[in-house]
């Protein structure tokens, strides 16, 4: 087949112009630092790159809700902790006026005192966080307790997820708490026994609350116990997550970015190439020149 200066040129054009797209890509890639910008750049990487970046958001997701999750253990706690204070000078009187000693006048000014517990414990009882209510279970826009303890939520325990799979508590039952369900004791009904026996001015059925009071303390030294566990428990999972997607961010980071000496020596080849691209273009196109002045 007879070579034609046509052929000759469209060839030199292909060989030049794809020395030039690789020249490009060689630049961008070192100028941005980053190889795999498409798909099609790296089909296998692009893949492990989508998993990658899919973990992380994952892990992401689970450390903002650990995060909030733990904020809200946090509220309840304090919310807890005022409550003890609450019951423990519920029981400071129960203890001072059992004593026979005492006037009813002087019960009675106790009795005031009793029903400024009991608003507190309605206070504590209602927490609320970021707009949830703290222990009304999963009805956490409704106000679960009333003045008089009458309980309106539910026993719901909001469960989250640790890991991936894997859900622990993220809510105390303020139902079991307050209102003993369950067999415990209702807090409410205690303080509200106590105010009417101070106010009766009877003793002996104030020293017979005492046993119902430690009771109470009790309950709210558990409900304690288990946000502090979940503390715990989220404070670990918001860690292990952080890890996990700083390992994934690695990861696709590895799979995407370029090697900086890799990329300055495919670009110092690729500038090479072309300038051999050029310079046989130029020579096929003299020898052409040469051979139709040579006859």
């Amino acid at each position: 087949m007879r070579v034609t200066d046509k052929m000759i040129f469209e060839g030199a054009s292909r060989n030049t112009a794809r020395t030039r797209e690789e020249l490009e890509a060689a630049a961008r890639e070192t100028a941005t630092g980053v190889r795999v910008k498409h798909p099609w750049d790296d089909p296998a990487a692009a893949s492990a790159v989508v998993g990658h970046r899919a973990n992380a958001a994952r892990a992401q997701a689970i450390a903002d809700v650990a995060d909030r999750t733990l904020s809200e253990l946090n509220a309840s706690d304090e919310a807890l902790a005022g409550m003890n204070n609450v019951l423990d000078r519920a029981r400071e009187l129960a203890v001072q006026f059992a004593n026979s000693t005492y006037a009813p006048e002087e019960r009675r000014a106790a009795a005031t005192e009793i029903q400024g517990l009991i608003s507190q414990t309605a206070t504590y009882a209602n927490a609320r966080f970021g707009g949830r209510y703290l222990f009304a279970g999963f009805k956490d826009n409704v106000q679960p307790f009333d003045s008089a303890g009458t309980y309106s939520g539910d026993n719901g325990v909001r469960q989250v997820e640790t890991a991936p799979g894997l859900y622990e508590n993220a809510s105390i039952d303020g139902q079991t708490i307050f209102k003993g369900t369950g067999g415990g004791v209702d807090i409410f009904a205690t303080l509200a026994s106590l105010q009417q026996a101070m106010s009766s001015n009877d003793a002996p059925a104030i020293n017979g609350l005492l046993t119902n009071i430690d009771a109470s303390i009790d309950q709210v030294t558990q409900g304690r116990a288990r946000a502090g566990t979940g503390v715990n428990v989220f404070e670990t999972a918001k860690a292990a997550a952080e890890v996990a997607r700083d390992t994934d961010t690695e990861a696709a980071s590895k799979r995407t970015d370029a090697d900086v000496v890799a990329s300055a020596s495919r670009l110092a080849f690729a500038q090479r190439a072309l300038e051999a691209a050029l310079t046989a273009s130029a020579k096929s196109f003299d020898l052409s020149l040469l051979s139709k002045l040579g006859r």
